[in-house]
C-alpha cells in the first residue's frame, strides 16, 4: 500500500478549501463587452461618427482616472507622512471616493478597508470610480447625511440600476451575473451628492470639516429640485452629462446590433468638470501612469473642459468705467452661471480678476497679472488675501477661493489640520440664501462688509490714477482666471519625502501653468 509522503499529508490536513470570493463588482472592461462603441454596430455613435458610448467617454474622464490621479496620491502621502500612525484611517477615507469599488468590496466582505497602498495592483481601485459603483448605488440613503462621505448604499444583490424601464436584462445576467433593473434614481443628484460632499476631522471627535460640499451648495440656489422642479432647476446631471440624440446604449457581445430600442434621453458618461489641467497632465505621463485612455480620447476631454469653463461657469463684464480728474473708475461684475459655488469641489482651486489698464502702448495699471509658473505677481503670500470690495493699488487682486486653516487660524493644505476657513469669498450660486438650507457648512467669510456679494456674482470697483499725458482712449481689458492647482498648493508638496510627491511635483514642473480663461471684457473709455 503507497502512503502519501509527509509533505502531501501536510497539505491534505492542514490547507483550507479552495473557495472562490463572491466578487461584488465587475472591472469597467466587462461592462465593455456591450457597452462600448462597436465599428459593426450603430449603437453608441453619434451623427458626426463620435464614440458616446458609455465605457468609450467614461475612461478618459477624472472620474476613471481617480486612483491614478498623481495629485491625489501626492496629498494623501503628504497627510500620511505627517500622521503615520493613522494611516489606516486616512488611506481608507480617500479610498472610499477614489478607489471605491475596493472599499465596498472591503465592507460588504467583513474587513478592513485595503488602503491606498494596499491597492496598487486591485483592479477594482485602479478603475476609479467605476461602473459598478454608481450603477450598484441604492435609493434609500440618497441624499442623507448618512449617504455623505463616499457612503453609497450597495448591497450584495448585483442589481445593476439604470435609469429606463423593462431593461433588457438577459445578456447582462447570462455573461457578467449581474442584473440589469430599472431604478429612477440613477438621475437624482443625492448618488453625486455621496462624494461631492465630504467632512473630514483635524482631531478625533472634533467637529467635521466641510472639505468639499458642491451637492449642499445647489441646494440652497435656484437649480435645486429638492421642493420640486421649476424652469430654472438643474440637477447634477443634466450639467455634466450633456444629452445625446437617442440611441440604442448595448450592442451584443459579438460587436453586433441588438434588435433593442433606442433610449432617451441618453447622457454622455463624460463628467465634464474643471480640471483640464489635470486632464492635460495624465495625457503628458499616460505610460508612467498606466492610463487606459488614449491620448486622443483624453485631449476630448480637455477640449470639453475648456469649453464648459469658458461658455457655461461664468460671466465678467465692465461697468460704469468712467474719467474724472486724472482717475478712472469702473466696476468688474463677475456673475456665477453654476449650480454651486465657483470654484467649488476640493479646496485647492481659486479663480481671480485680472485687470490691465492700458493708454497707448503703455500699462498704466495691472492687477492680477501671472508669471509663467501660474504664480501672481506681487503677491508674496497669495494664502493671505483678503476679500477685496475697492482695489487701487496692483498688490491687490480679487481672488475667489477657499482658505482653509488650522485650529490656530493659520492657513493650512492639510486635510488632516482643516479646522475652519479664515476665508471663502467663491462665487455663490443664483438664489443661494443665508438662511438657507445647510449654510452651516457653505456659508461664506470673510465677505460681511460686501452689500454686492450676493448669490450670483460680485462687484469689484477699481480706481486707477492715470497718467498726466496721455494717447487717446483709456483701454480696460478683465479676464477671470481659474486654477485648478495653484502653486501654493504644490509648494507643501516639494518638502515631502514621499514618492509620490516627488513624482507628482516633477509632473507639474514640467506642465504648462497657464491658468484657464474663464471670461473676458474689454472697454475704452474716453
Amino acid at each position: 500500500m503507497n502512503r502519501p509522503s509527509i509533505a502531501v499529508f501536510a497539505i491534505l490536513v492542514f490547507s483550507y478549501p479552495c473557495v472562490a470570493q463572491e466578487q461584488w463588482f465587475a472591472e469597467s472592461e466587462t461592462c465593455a463587452l456591450c457597452h462600448s462603441a462597436s465599428p459593426n454596430a450603430t449603437a453608441m455613435w453619434n451623427a458626426t461618427g463620435d464614440d458616446v458610448s458609455p465605457f468609450g467617454l467614461w475612461r478618459a474622464t477624472m472620474m476613471a482616472n481617480s486612483f491614478r490621479d498623481p495629485y491625489w496620491r501626492a496629498q494623501v502621502s503628504k497627510e500620511v507622512a505627517a500622521n503615520p500612525e493613522h494611516r489606516a484611517k486616512i488611506e481608507g477615507l480617500c479610498l472610499t471616493c477614489h478607489g471605491p469599488a475596493a472599499h465596498h468590496q472591503a465592507r460588504l466582505d467583513g474587513v478592513e478597508s485595503p488602503g491606498v497602498i494596499g491597492s496598487e495592483h486591485d483592479a477594482y481601485a485602479i478603475d476609479g470610480v467605476t461602473c459598478t459603483v454608481c450603477h450598484q448605488a441604492n435609493p434609500d440613503n440618497l441624499g442623507k447625511d448618512e449617504s455623505f462621505s463616499g457612503n453609497l448604499d450597495i448591497r450584495k444583490d448585483k442589481r445593476i440600476y439604470g435609469p429606463f424601464e423593462d431593461p433588457f436584462f438577459q445578456p447582462m445576467r447570462m455573461h457578467t451575473g449581474f442584473v440589469a433593473t430599472h431604478g429612477a434614481h440613477i438621475r437624482d443628484p443625492g448618488l453625486c451628492g455621496s462624494c461631492h460632499t465630504l467632512f473630514t476631522s483635524h482631531v478625533e471627535g472634533a467637529d467635521p470639516y466641510p472639505e468639499q460640499t458642491p451637492f449642499l451648495e445647489w441646494r440652497n440656489s435656484v437649480f435645486s429640485t429638492d421642493a420640486g422642479r421649476t424652469e430654472e432647476s438643474r440637477t447634477c446631471q443634466e450639467c455634466h452629462m450633456a444629452e445625446q440624440a437617442p440611441t440604442r446604449i448595448a450592442h451584443n457581445p459579438r460587436g453586433l446590433d441588438f434588435n433593442i430600442p433606442a433610449r432617451s434621453p441618453y447622457r454622455a458618461h463624460a463628467f465634464v468638470g474643471g480640471n483640464a489641467f489635470m486632464l492635460d497632465l495624465l495625457e503628458s505621463n499616460a505610460d508612467e501612469l498606466g492610463v487606459e485612455a488614449t491620448s486622443e480620447e483624453l485631449a476630448r476631454m480637455a477640449r470639453a473642459t475648456r469649453l464648459q469653463l469658458s461658455h457655461r461657469t461664468a460671466t465678467l463684464k465692465v461697468t460704469d468705467a468712467r474719467t474724472e480728474d486724472g482717475e478712472l473708475s469702473f466696476g468688474v461684475r463677475v456673475t456665477n452661471l453654476t449650480g454651486h459655488k465657483f470654484p467649488t469641489g476640493y479646496p485647492a482651486r481659486r479663480a481671480w480678476v485680472h485687470v490691465s489698464v492700458r493708454s497707448g502702448r503703455d500699462t498704466v495699471f495691472e492687477s492680477g497679472a501671472f508669471d509663467t509658473e501660474g504664480r501672481l505677481y506681487g503677491i508674496d503670500e497669495p494664502r493671505r488675501l483678503p476679500h477685496f470690495t475697492r482695489i487701487d493699488s496692483e498688490d491687490q487682486v480679487q481672488v475667489y477661493e477657499i482658505v482653509p486653516a488650522d485650529q490656530h487660524g493659520e492657513p493650512t493644505t492639510y486635510l488632516t489640520r482643516m479646522a475652519k476657513n479664515v476665508k471663502d469669498n467663491r462665487l455663490l450660486p443664483r438664489g443661494y440664501r443665508h438662511d438657507g438650507p445647510h449654510v452651516e457648512s457653505t456659508a461664506p467669510v470673510g465677505v460681511e462688509d460686501d452689500a454686492d456679494f450676493v448669490g450670483g456674482g460680485d462687484v469689484v470697483r477699481y480706481r486707477v490714477a492715470l497718467p498726466a499725458e496721455r494717447e487717446g482712449r483709456v483701454v480696460v481689458v478683465a479676464w477671470l482666471h481659474y486654477q485648478s492647482i495653484p502653486p501654493a498648493w504644490v509648494d507643501p508638496l516639494r518638502e515631502v519625502d514621499t514618492d509620490e510627491a516627488r513624482r507628482f511635483v516633477e509632473m507639474y514642473d514640467a506642465a504648462n501653468h497657464e491658468p484657464e480663461t474663464v471670461a473676458v471684457d474689454v472697454v475704452a473709455v474716453d
